[in-house]
């Protein structure tokens, strides 16, 4: 049974093997999981109940994999992650102009996924375009623009992610492991010392180089050395 309130992602793979350890990992990750090996299941999902977010596969048996992103974007403000064995830029591309939040390339770290899966809800679900006040920076979580005044700090996607996992946590200690997860893979190559590479971008570009906003907890990761506040 699902705890009152917890989150309803809908996994879209034919490869069972592969469905089943996204699944686990969701489930592991505080999520409820319902699977479905094609289009034709998921349709039938959906219409049995609500869903917060998809993970979808391009590779479904019976249905063109973009045509049937597309239809689920078009029924509301679901969260829409792309897991595809398609590298190709154009096809990323395609599906994010669709309108897929995120798009991962397999095969996925599990964890990563369900950061990604997060950080989409955490996107979705902040009302009005959140804003959080940093310093003398303004953080806008849904629009994902950081500004102060008439300046706009020049983020990439993974030092967002990073701020916004950090702002998340509101002041407690973001594991280094966590902060990887939360990066996009292209600037997180999968060693722990890329997370520092990005916080410390992150500070510079914040103006943060004696760490007044983010704080270094050595041998664990790092935390916002202030509270925000709403802006």
């Amino acid at each position: 049974m699902p705890e009152p309130g917890q989150l309803r992602v809908v996994v879209v793979e034919d490869e069972s093997f592969t469905r089943r350890a996204i699944a686990i990992a969701l489930r592991e990750a505080g999520f409820e999981v319902v699977e479905a090996a094609d289009a034709f299941a998921c349709r039938a999902v959906l219409k049995q109940g609500r869903a917060d977010a998809i993970v979808l596969d391009l590779g479904l048996p019976g249905c063109d994999g973009m045509e049937f992103a597309a239809e689920l974007r078009a029924q509301g403000d679901i969260g829409l992650v792309i897991v595809s064995r398609r590298s190709a830029p154009e096809t990323r591309i395609q599906a994010l102009d669709i309108g897929a939040d995120d798009y991962l390339v397999k095969p996925i770290h599990g964890g990563e996924l369900a950061a990604r899966v997060r950080s989409v809800l955490r996107r979705r679900q902040a009302p009005g375009g959140e804003l959080r006040r940093l310093g003398r920076w303004k953080v806008d979580l849904q629009r994902r623009i950081v500004s102060a005044g008439v300046t706009a700090a020049p983020l990439t996607r993974g030092e967002f992610e990073v701020l916004s996992r950090l702002i998340e946590a509101d002041g407690k200690i973001v594991g280094r492991e966590d902060l990887l997860a939360a990066a996009s893979r292209r600037e997180a190559s999968g060693d722990l010392r890329s997370v520092d590479a990005l916080v410390s971008r992150l500070r510079r570009k914040l103006g943060d180089v004696e760490e007044d906003l983010i704080a270094t907890a050595p041998g664990f990761g790092y935390r916002l050395a202030k509270p925000t506040r709403k802006a």
